[in-house]
């Protein structure tokens, strides 16, 4: 949404006051060039990271709830080819929200251009808040501390690694969709398995 020096202007200019909006859209990167001001003095620790984790968070609250009081299709067809899979996969999306709660918002948090319809998906599945508050709010505090750290002590060559925070998003939605068809093979063979079991025990 904004250049790298546009971006630290606009931090420059308003700066605590604009972290938490920015962080609703930018968050990585914001987290990369606040990291750098942080070393050069500009934001203390605490507060910067306070309100970016925050800002992070408001709207994975407002996809939960959109997704929770929402009805499945209509939601997730807003978004297009990005929501295919997760629409024709619904019933399995859900199974994984419930069985592997944690490990679904991590990926979910990272999956670059999947994030927000995955996120959707856990209100679909009537999660409870609280649930889905203790899986966001632990993976929120470690990205951003982990990406903060990392803007500090890059210094100035942030702008470098920043190309780089898409592409790390891309490798999760990946991983993702591996994880998925990868558990839908496994699955599939397992009730093969299954009924083949269940055969032989008849014909006996």
């Amino acid at each position: 949404m904004f250049t790298g020096q546009g971006l630290i202007g606009l931090i420059l200019t308003y700066r605590y006051v604009i972290l938490f909006p920015l962080a609703c859209f930018e968050g990585p990167v914001l987290a990369l060039v606040v990291g750098f001001l942080i070393h050069s003095g500009y934001f203390a620790i605490l507060p910067a990271y306070l309100l970016m984790c925050s800002g992070d968070f408001f709207p994975d609250i407002f996809y939960f709830y959109l997704g929770r009081f929402g009805q499945r299709r209509n939601i997730l067809e807003r978004y297009g080819a990005r929501s295919k899979f997760i629409t024709n996969n619904f019933p399995l999306i859900e199974k994984l929200w419930s069985d592997h709660g944690f490990k679904m918002m991590f990926l979910s948090k990272l999956a670059y251009g999947l994030s927000t319809p995955l996120l959707i998906s856990a209100g679909l599945t009537k999660m409870t808040l609280r649930r889905f508050v203790s899986y966001a709010f632990p993976i929120t505090f470690l990205q951003y501390g982990i990406i903060l750290t990392l803007g500090y002590y890059l210094g100035s060559s942030y702008a470098l690694v920043a190309n780089d925070i898409k592409l790390v998003g891309l490798f999760f939605a990946l991983a993702l969709i591996i994880f998925i068809v990868v558990y839908v093979l496994i699955q599939r063979y397992a009730q093969r398995e299954i009924k083949e079991l269940e055969e032989e025990e008849r014909n006996d």
